[in-house]
């Protein structure tokens, strides 16, 4: 019968019907190198994806030069390089090709593997043999086996060493695990030998290679059907028969058509492996060839179903990003409380685990159920922020409510702290209603967190209401109380005082506070206050003390000069009893040294605030007495040209060392004035006029030195 009269077209017509459906490309070159980006991008091109379980893996072995591009070309329309005989014999194929069959269902791809027994590697040089032939019992699903009608019974033509080389490999590498996969020897050159004598024969020599191999204990029970359906085909001389030739093949192809249904060439069972799986599994399974590991099937199904499953949850978790839904329900949470938010996001996430399950049918059940708990995490991360505001927005109303609840009560302490608890629980109550109500069902979210912040506002509120009464009477108290014992005490100090003035500032300052607290912490014991608050209401009255001190100094600090002028006065023209000094002769000088130097004592004190116990008091005093009187000492003098003072912070200076010198200067000039005004006094008195303005001239020598220095 002639195929083309059929209606059938021509093979060849075929052939250049799909010229734009070349995909064929090197998957592993003949330094083994696998091409894992092109392959992917081949997956994609050819939608191994959307294949399924639906798909047949074909790959040929044979002789250099044996025709197995060519066979394939025609067989599934490929493209793979084929010899020109007039160009001699060499090697086409090197390494691995893969590619697909345009016009066959299922999907059918075909592995070109380089060709055996070639001189390009060396007689010795098998290694790529064996690997590449392993590679094809890993992943295909049919293993064309070319050869010559006349190499049948032969030992190196029939490719004997490599089949007891394969079988051997089976046995090792993969045990009771491998697949049942179809082992087809096509028989080229057919002779006029009885094709079923012909096949016997080469079935006998098959059997005889298995029986001789080595086989491991836990497998010497298994037979050769255990693990390969042998089919042989027989095909006429191509360049004798042609028509013959192609009509065979075409007639070869129909058993392609369906080949994964039950009985079908390419039915390995239930134990095949999705199209998606095979960019991964073939370069994992090429490695661990090349790393000479052992090629444990279930291990490799670990692991691809791993990646696959990351990968198909990358992709969901992408789109539910994007979702139009769940963007829209976002936005709007952003802006009211949704009481259907709970349903809807149940509803969308609904969708995509089903969509996970759809895309993960024949993976390993184990990794696709951790992976699927995987997914709703990270779904539920995306949702949860937005969850936890709708929950936080829930928190605000109720504490609102309450707080107006608990001020619209009747002003009586008794009858409002009565109904506060009872009032607190109402509120948690309705918060876990609403909160049920946009419940995300099966998530790990909670609002344990919100509600014991509700909780614990609630009871911070009703306290801060009680304590804000309190703080009030404590400040009314106390306050006035600490400004009068401290301020006026702190005052008289610093004007008078010329001796340890901060030492008894310091004193007097711990008086006044152990006896204001004792009086506090009796006040507090007639009412039941958190400790914490107590101790912020200490450390309050105890900063407002320091703060009348503080003020106070600055206060002084600013009639520095007056307070210096006023003191100079006072020791030289007064008495202790407030009466006009009736100065000797002898007396006056030493009286108005005295006088004069006593001030400066008061200006150390009044240039900083000294309140805590580990600062020196003599620091400053011994500056300015070194810097300002008598010769004066260079060091100090330089200390006073510095705009702040050693081991003093500079928010506790209240005079710098550059101010306090010019008001020394100042000082001077003004006592001056003074003494000279007393002595004129004591001569209109007294009519000593020689006597005493020899002493004036000893006196305001003193001050211009000062000056001067």
């Amino acid at each position: 019968m002639d195929y083309r009269s059929s209606g059938t077209k021509s093979l060849v017509s075929q052939g250049k019907a799909n010229e734009n459906d070349d995909l064929a490309f090197q998957l592993i070159d003949g330094n083994g190198n696998f091409n894992d980006m092109k392959l992917k991008d081949f997956a994609k091109e050819v939608g191994l994806h959307q294949c399924g379980r639906s798909y047949a893996v074909v790959a040929i072995m044979g002789p250099q030069n044996s025709g197995k591009s060519t066979l394939l070309n025609l067989l599934f329309h490929t493209k793979f390089k084929m010899m020109d005989d007039s160009d001699g014999r060499y090697q086409i194929t090197q390494g691995i090709w893969i590619g697909r069959c345009p016009d066959i269902k299922p999907l059918t791809l075909v592995l070109d593997m380089e060709g055996t027994d070639g001189s390009e590697r060396g007689e010795d040089d098998v290694a790529f043999e064996k690997q590449s032939a392993l590679l094809a019992l890993a992943v295909a699903d049919v293993v064309l086996i070319n050869l010559w009608c006349q190499d049948i019974g032969r030992e190196h033509a029939a490719n004997k060493p490599l089949l007891r080389a394969v079988f051997q490999q089976v046995l090792v590498q993969f045990g009771d695990k491998q697949r049942r996969i179809t082992l087809m020897f096509v028989v080229r050159d057919k002779t006029k030998s009885p094709e079923n004598v012909l096949e016997a024969y080469l079935k006998e020599d098959i059997e005889k290679i298995w029986a001789s191999i080595i086989k491991p204990s836990e497998t010497s029970n298994l037979q050769l059907h255990n693990f390969f359906k042998v089919e042989v085909v027989f095909l006429p001389n191509y360049e004798e028969r042609e028509e013959e030739f192609k009509l065979t093949v075409y007639n070869l192809k129909k058993r392609f058509e369906n080949s994964t249904a039950p009985g079908g060439l390419a039915d390995t069972g239930d134990d095949k492996v999705p199209a998606s799986w095979f960019p991964v599994i073939a370069q994992n399974i090429w490695n661990d060839i090349l790393e000479n590991k052992d090629l444990d099937l279930p291990a490799h199904k670990v692991m691809v179903a791993t990646v696959c499953c990351e990968d198909i949850i990358n992709e969901l978790q992408d789109s539910f990003e994007i979702n139009e839904d769940w963007r829209n329900l976002r936005n709007n949470a952003q802006f009211c409380f949704l009481p259907d938010f709970g349903k809807i996001v149940n509803s969308i996430l609904s969708t995509y685990v089903s969509e996970y399950d759809a895309n993960t049918p024949y993976l390993e059940e184990e990794v696709t159920n951790a992976k699927r708990e995987e997914l709703l995490n990270k779904l539920l991360q995306v949702v949860e922020p937005v969850y936890q505001a709708m929950v936080n927005r829930l928190r605000l109303e109720h504490l609102k409510k309450f707080m107006e609840a608990i001020d619209n009560n009747s002003d009586d302490e008794q009858n409002k702290f009565s109904t506060v608890n009872a009032q607190i629980e109402y509120c948690l109550l309705e918060f876990d209603k609403e909160c049920a109500a946009i419940k995300v069902g099966g998530a790990k979210l909670d609002t344990f967190k919100a509600r014991a912040k509700l909780r614990r506002d609630m009871n911070s509120y009703t306290a801060t209401k009680h304590e804000d009464k309190l703080a009030f009477k404590i400040r009314r108290l106390y306050e006035p109380k600490l400004k009068q014992e401290l301020s006026g005490s702190v005052g008289y100090l610093l004007r008078e005082e010329a001796d340890l003035t901060w030492s008894k500032i310091r004193g007097h300052f711990k008086s006044v506070m152990e006896s204001i607290l004792s009086g506090f912490n009796h006040t507090l014991s007639e009412f039941d206050v958190d400790e914490e608050w107590k101790k912020k209401k200490i450390e309050n009255i105890q900063t407002y003390a320091k703060d009348v001190v503080e003020a106070k100094a600055r206060e002084e600090s600013g009639r520095a000069k007056f307070h210096m002028i006023s003191k100079f006065v006072k020791l030289f023209k007064y008495d202790n009893d407030s009466s006009t000094c009736d100065w000797k002769d002898d007396e006056i000088e030493a009286a108005a040294k005295d006088a004069l130097y006593t001030p400066l004592k008061l200006l150390a004190g009044l240039a900083a605030i000294r309140l805590e116990d580990d600062e020196a008091d003599d620091n400053i005093q011994d500056i300015l007495s070194s810097a300002l009187l008598g010769s004066g000492d260079q060091k100090a003098s330089k200390e006073l040209d510095s705009p702040s003072w050693e081991k003093v912070p500079s928010f506790r200076t209240l005079i710098t060392p550059i101010e306090c010198k010019q008001l020394w200067t100042e000082y001077l000039i003004e006592a001056g004035d003074a003494i000279d005004q007393t002595l004129k006094d004591l001569e209109e008195k007294e009519k000593k006029k020689p006597a005493l303005e020899q002493i004036a001239e000893k006196i305001l020598s003193i001050i211009t030195a000062e000056q001067i220095i």
